[in-house]
């Protein structure tokens, strides 16, 4: 019995036998024996009654029964409120959910760039083209909603003349598998691992002629659906087939284009060594270990009664001690019906080496050849480009997003036509282009 309802007991018991003994005796008979043990009875029940409330206000007061109903509350309150947020900067700005169902990175660089083309007039007099430009400026929003599997991209650019916005990517991704995902919208063909490379993660200002005129440029964007095998850190594999409108077929509606009725592309790359996290750009810079990929593609549009297959194949390589390495071979064949068949093809070779964790200094060939030309004009075509990269930051730690590049450019044949992106005028004379850029990415 608890001691405070014993003491209660007892004072009770005190005060009701001196209130009989000062009262008269009673006239009326004393109680019986059974009607004692029945009064005891009901004390006692009642007695349980408050010891048996005690132990529960005790019970509900204990740090255990508190830590559950707090538990409790919070899992209730968490069925009915939004998911607690995170923001911050980790090499871009972002916002996250803690759950990690919701990411949303929002991003955007700019490319300004200085060119100056000499070359030769059409009297064959010397002509500068000189001049800045704002090469790329696009703006980009990527994440994941409702689940970690279902990745999104957004990407938009302005035109050079005129600043007009270009949608370039909107597509989903989701990942139903282990090492497969299921990608649709409209997105960069994976087929030219130059082109794969981010316009931001090259070595050069540009990319090369041979890629403008037989690679990436001509499939560019697409409109379709992928399949996506591997390619996570710990596979050495990766592989993406697609099926879409045709080569370059963005922003177009259901009907067939000019560009093409149908098409199909695939890629596959083997990591032989190394991190994928190193293929993404064509530095060493923050490479710790040596990578090596070889990497196949190709692409096959039909337009009309022309069937265009673009094939490409080609290795990188680099090192912990400064050194990259790339190579690529093109091969486009041309089925034209009546008007015959053409196999234009193309090679490149590219290195790069760090001087120090700030400047990075590099070098570029690549030869374009070309099947039908007309009778006197000149089939091959060589571009040289030797510079050099600075990095900004602490020993270069802003790496991509915010460095100076410079370059030169040397074309012995001219090019086959003008690639204004590269600052390249199409002429059958020789010509020099010096380009500079700054480069941010925020």
């Amino acid at each position: 019995m608890n001691a405070l309802h014993a003491a209660a007991l007892a004072a009770s018991l005190s005060i009701a036998s001196g209130a009989a003994a000062q009262q008269p005796a009673p006239t009326s008979p004393e109680p019986t024996r059974e009607q004692l043990q029945q009064e005891l009875a009901d004390l006692k029940a009642r007695i349980a009654k408050l010891e048996s409330r005690d132990a529960q206000q005790q019970a509900a007061s204990s740090p255990q029964t508190k830590s559950e109903v707090l538990s409790d509350a919070q899992r209730r309150s968490a069925l009915t409120q939004p998911a607690p947020l995170t923001a911050g900067y980790d090499k871009g700005f972002f916002i996250r959910s803690d759950d990690g169902h919701f990411l949303f990175k929002p991003s955007a660089f700019f490319q300004f760039r200085y060119v100056a083309n000499a070359g030769e007039d059409a009297a064959g007099d010397d002509e500068i083209d000189s001049g800045f430009e704002l090469r790329r400026t696009r703006f980009r929003f990527d994440g994941n909603a409702f689940s970690p599997n279902f990745t999104y991209s957004f990407v938009f650019d302005t035109e050079r003349s005129g600043g007009s916005v270009l949608l370039l990517d909107a597509w989903g991704q989701y990942q139903f598998a282990k090492d497969w995902a299921v990608k649709f919208g409209q997105f960069k063909e994976s087929v030219f691992h130059e082109r794969d490379v981010a316009p931001t993660n090259q070595l050069a200002v540009d990319r090369t002629l041979v890629d403008a005129v037989l690679g990436g440029n001509n499939t560019n964007r697409v409109q379709g659906v992928a399949l996506v095998y591997g390619g996570g850190k710990a596979d050495d594999v990766r592989a993406e087939f697609a099926l879409h409108d045709g080569a370059n077929s963005r922003n177009t509606n259901f009907q067939d284009q000019a560009a093409g009725d149908w098409g199909v592309g695939a890629r596959g790359e083997w990591k032989v060594g190394g991190d994928w996290a190193n293929y993404r750009d064509f530095t060493a810079h923050g490479t710790k270990q040596p990578l090596f990929v070889l990497g196949a593609g190709a692409d096959l549009t039909q337009a009309g009664d022309v069937d265009i297959l673009r094939a490409a194949a080609d290795a990188q390589w680099e090192n912990a001690k400064g050194w990259g390495l790339y190579g690529a071979v093109h091969g486009n064949q041309t089925d034209a019906g009546d008007a015959g068949d053409t196999f234009d093809w193309g090679a490149l070779a590219q290195a790069g080496y760090l001087l120090n964790k700030k400047v990075e200094v590099f070098g570029r060939y690549d030869i374009l050849r070309l099947d039908d030309v007309a009778p006197g004009d000149e089939d091959t075509f060589n571009e040289l480009t030797i510079g050099a990269n600075y990095y900004l930051g602490p020993d270069g730690a802003y790496l991509h997003r915010a460095k100076l590049t410079f370059d030169v450019v040397y074309l012995p044949e001219g090019a086959p036509s003008t690639q204004t992106g590269l600052g390249i005028l199409g002429s059958d004379e020789d010509q020099f282009v010096f380009r500079g850029q700054f480069q941010l990415q925020i």
